[in-house]
């Protein structure tokens, strides 16, 4: 899905344009009406490519809190409408995004941040497409918009970064969404928004709008649009969890709901359900030490069952309807070999019965 170069050469005819207008990175000297280019990843036209559109739809769905798998369709769906826009043959594209859909779930399984697992999906789908079909990912293009509050080596930093301030040099990745002082963060900022400010650590693996987050997001992943407060105790996914995170600690992938007020570690009532567990739980919880939690009781038991038969039958005699002279169901069960010997009543010598 490689960009194709847009913008720097549509200003008015006769308009002399400047070196290097061509490129793609925005506009030479020419002049005043010449489109300064779109940011890498922004679809300008049809010649940007499917992996363009793909690219910012992805970006964006991350930015809005989708995970990445949902982010993922959303850029399979922008693909396919270009894709069909450009008359491409369904087949092929199906067979480009089987093999995107194969690198990303690879990508992520291995520990990829989205956007690297981004990359390898649009790579594979290159790789598994004609040399001529343009299903890579669009190229790296250097940051765009006012930059005069920023500072430090921006190698690998994309996007419009108008409202970003601070030291870039520890991050990568399409800051567009982001605004604020990034000067404490480091690592992926792509599906990244919201002010920054305050946020320290690596933000490789974390999207959404991080407004009114604060603290070390390092080992934190997932959507943060629901969180504020210091994150700097937590780590694991943040999906499902919201409120204020001052004072939590822990690993919060297996936790859900508010945490505003929590200190420490959440209790188990705030833990998201693992499967039923059931009252085999609780059973196994409050059984016998001695017991074998695991087995159940035995169920080819002829005393309990010929005395729960003998039971229903004189139920049913007491009942109004009943016949008259109901027998005794207690005598038809007759006696019973439990397996213990029995002492003869009329022997005198006190021997056991043989």
């Amino acid at each position: 899905m490689a960009e194709q170069p847009t913008g720097g050469d549509q200003g008015p005819q006769g308009a002399p344009s400047g070196p290097g207008d061509d490129t793609g990175q925005g506009p030479g000297p020419g002049g005043p009406g010449g489109d300064p280019g779109a940011p890498m990843g922004a679809p300008g036209g049809e010649g940007d490519g499917i992996g363009a559109a793909a690219s910012q739809a992805y970006g964006e769905a991350l930015e809005g809190g989708a995970s990445p798998q949902e982010a993922f369709e959303a850029g399979g769906a922008a693909a396919q409408e270009v894709a069909t826009e450009m008359g491409m043959p369904q087949e092929e594209f199906d067979q480009g995004m089987e093999a995107a859909s194969g690198g990303f779930e690879d990508a992520m399984a291995g520990g990829a941040s989205p956007a690297e697992a981004f990359g390898s999906a649009m790579d594979a789908a290159q790789e598994a497409t004609d040399p001529g079909t343009d299903m890579g990912p669009p190229p790296d293009g250097a940051p765009t918009g006012d930059m005069a509050d920023v500072s430090g080596d921006m190698t690998g930093v994309s996007g419009d970064m108008s409202g970003v301030t601070g030291d870039v040099s520890g991050v990568t990745g399409d800051v567009s969404a982001a605004t604020g002082d990034v000067s404490g963060a480091t690592g992926d900022m792509t599906g990244v928004a919201g002010d920054m400010s305050g946020v320290t650590g690596d933000v490789s693996g974390a999207t959404g709008d991080m407004t009114g987050v604060t603290g070390d997001v390092s080992g934190v992943t997932g959507a943060m649009n629901d969180v504020t407060g210091d994150v700097s105790g937590v780590t694991g996914d943040m999906t499902g969890v919201e409120g204020d995170m001052t004072g939590v600690t822990g690993d919060m992938t297996a936790m859900s709901g508010d945490m505003t007020g929590v200190e420490g570690q959440p209790p188990a009532d705030m833990m998201a359900p693992e499967g039923d567990q059931g009252m085999g739980a609780m059973d196994q919880a409050f059984g016998d030490d001695g017991a074998d939690k695991g087995t159940p009781p035995p169920t080819d038991d002829p005393m309990g069952a010929a005395m729960d038969q003998a039971a229903a039958q004189d139920a049913a005699s007491s009942m109004p309807d009943a016949g008259q002279g109901a027998p005794d169901t207690m005598a038809d069960v007759g006696p019973q070999d439990d397996g213990v010997p029995k002492v003869e009543e009329d022997d005198q010598s006190g021997g056991a019965a043989g």
